[in-house]
């Protein structure tokens, strides 16, 4: 029994319970049965995937994935409807914001992107826990991990443009875009931070988010001040 492999056939069949429910709800099937056919179909599955690791040299099949398999599949069942509820919510203050409305969200989907794929790249995401250890030795030796000049100066200009364009994404919060923009500016550099250093690759410290946070406040007062200065609407276009 290896607990990191249990919680990697769960996660992986998570998004087969949301999805399932949500494809399969407009066939009029009531819940319990909608369940039990997405588990079933979620075993089959799950069973024809162990039965061909079998066939291979570098691979153990194992009745315990199907059953972990399964449980995630259940899960995911369980979290459709709630995941719903918390996307309309979020949907509904989203659109209070102006976020829904204006041309710059496109801009800031953009720059979100761009700073993912240079902090992930090549994306080695595993859901394997028990590596975690090896791929955190880095900080953990050293938390400040200070870089070069250079490359401070990049982290802190990913994200002065990411906390502009947040504010500019928020006409309709007025002078509150300001701090909204910098805690949810915050907010994405420490989940990219996270995931930096659980990727390993290029592990991320504490002087490198200093200087994200600083970059973050200095452009959502830069971009608070063009606000003002020009209006809300004029600087979001």
């Amino acid at each position: 029994m290896s607990l990191p492999d249990i919680a990697q056939n769960v996660l992986l069949y998570v998004p087969v319970g949301l999805f399932g429910v949500w494809a399969l709800r407009g066939r009029r099937l009531a819940p319990v049965t909608l369940a039990c056919l997405l588990m079933a179909l979620a075993f089959v599955y799950s069973a024809a995937m162990e039965l061909l690791q079998m066939l291979f040299a570098d691979r153990i099949a194992s009745p315990l994935d199907i059953v972990a398999n399964v449980g995630g599949t259940a899960a995911g069942i369980a979290l459709a409807v709630p995941t719903e509820h918390l996307w309309a919510i979020a949907a509904s203050h989203l659109r209070r914001t102006g976020l829904m409305g204006t041309p710059a969200r496109y801009v800031l989907a953009a720059i979100l992107a761009a700073v993912l794929v240079a902090a992930w790249y090549p994306f080695d995401i595993t859901l394997d826990l028990s590596t975690l250890s090896e791929r955190t030795r880095a900080v953990r030796r050293d938390p400040w991990l200070r870089p070069s000049s250079s490359a401070l100066w990049a982290q802190g200009a990913r994200y002065f443009f990411v906390a502009a364009t947040i504010v500019f994404c928020l006409p309709k919060l007025s002078r509150w875009a300001a701090p909204v923009a910098l805690a949810v500016t915050v907010l994405i550099a420490v989940v990219v931070d996270v995931g930096q250093l659980g990727m390993g690759l290029q592990p991320i410290g504490l002087a490198a988010f200093g200087a994200q946070a600083v970059g973050a406040l200095a452009g959502a007062v830069a971009a608070l001040v063009v606000t003002l200065v020009r209006g809300s609407e004029y600087a979001a276009a």
